[in-house]
């Protein structure tokens, strides 16, 4: 009949065989105490002993488990997973492993690793073939869709191709390539700091003047079509706006001709039309191609009412769970009835307001941030620092 080790059993053995091992030692240097006391120093010398090799034994297996283990088995499927996938095109992937600190541009597809040690990797808005990637401090070009590096990282920025050229930065120089890494444009510009993108739109592409900071554009060929001399230029849809430092805007078209003169003005273009915004608030609204078809845009039309002298009680009633009236109580205190006054408020620029008759005729321009009623001809108008006018419906000051 079979019998069952227990824990108990394996250590008592285990125990034993230990003192077992220390008797034959001592009798060989001629040890040969066998009184009670010699046994119970043999005991606690075997226990000590075991306990010592059970820890030993212990940090072996922990050791052995946590650095063969689980690196060769557990941590195999982490590691599968742990890449963080950038989509290049729709098989090349640029990836980051942030366990192991380690980047790859890798072909989804053949399961291949094409390069390693890629710092990132930006793709054009428009799709073009190449896109920059930068390693160990210097920028290049590859073909998103083969991975195959197409421009070696030679030059110190890149940006992104934008029709058929990307601009770089080599030796201090602002230049611009194509596709083969071939110079098309070097008229000497440099790179400016706080200027983050070099991109052509519509054939241009904007230059900022790294001597005063006034921005201008360039075409295809490198030549000003737009000199250096504005504070800012935007472009907006199909249009270009341009600011000069006295705060006066204007509007071009594709050809770099005015649609829109310069004026006091802030101008913004969307599908269909562009809008003015005067200094008083007031929203003009041109065509594209700068006919004017709304001297004043209003886009909200509120009535204003005021407090009155006549004084009424209201009521609170309470319902039964049917919805019946079971009492009504009149309130203490009464409320000042409200009427309409003369004219209503409008607004212009956003959170902008001005004054309209019943009617719809324009009082004032809305050069308020605020307005309210305070009688049924008694206007009180704010600015945007809380001080108020008081005006008739008319417009007129009322001192």
């Amino acid at each position: 009949m079979k019998k069952t080790i227990s824990f108990r059993l394996f250590f008592t053995v285990l125990g034993r065989g230990i003192c077992q091992v220390f008797r034959f030692i001592g009798k060989l240097f001629g040890y040969k105490d066998k009184s009670t006391y010699a046994k119970v120093v043999w005991r606690i010398s075997a226990t000590c002993l075991t306990t010592l090799l059970l820890l030993f034994t212990f940090c072996v297996l922990y050791a052995f488990v946590t650095n063969v283990i689980i690196p060769k088995w557990t941590d195999f499927r982490i590691q599968k997973y742990a890449w963080e996938n950038t989509p290049i095109s729709h098989r090349i992937v640029f990836q980051q492993n942030y366990r192991e600190k380690e980047t790859r541009v890798y072909d989804k597809v053949a399961k291949k690793v094409l390069l390693k040690d890629i710092d990132w990797v930006v793709t054009s808005d428009d799709n073009d073939s190449l896109a920059v990637f930068a390693q160990a401090g210097k920028r290049g070009y590859l073909n998103r869709f083969t991975g195959e590096v197409k421009i070696p990282a030679v030059y110190s920025k890149a940006w992104v191709f934008s029709e058929g050229m990307a601009a770089v930065e080599k030796d201090g120089r602002l230049l611009f390539i194509n596709h083969a890494g071939e110079t098309v444009i070097d008229k000497g510009f440099e790179v400016h700091p706080e200027l983050s993108a070099y991109a052509f739109h519509d054939g241009y592409c904007l230059i900022k003047n790294p001597a005063d900071g006034k921005v201008g554009l360039i075409n295809r060929k490198g030549d000003w079509a737009l000199m250096p001399e504005y504070l800012h230029v935007r472009r907006a849809d199909s249009l270009w706006v341009v600011e000069k430092d006295n705060g006066e805007e204007a509007v071009l078209d594709s050809g770099m001709k005015v649609v829109l003169p310069f004026a006091k003005v802030h101008y913004s273009v969307t599908d269909e039309a562009v809008f003015a915004t005067l200094p008083d608030h007031t929203v003009c609204k041109y065509s594209l191609n700068g006919k004017l078809l709304n001297c004043s845009v209003i886009t909200f039309v509120y009535p204003l009412t005021y407090e009155t002298d006549q004084l009424y009680y209201g009521t609170v009633k309470k319902y039964d769970e049917e919805g019946r009236v079971e009492s009504e109580v009149i309130d203490t205190e009464p409320y000042h009835t409200q009427a309409v006054a003369h004219c209503r408020r409008y607004q212009g620029e956003y959170g902008w307001y001005g004054l309209m008759s019943s009617e719809g005729h324009i009082i004032t321009p809305p050069s308020y941030s605020d307005i309210i009623a305070i009688g049924a001809d008694l206007y009180l108008c704010r600015n945007e620092e809380g001080y108020g006018v008081l005006l008739d419906s008319k417009g007129k000051r009322v001192e």
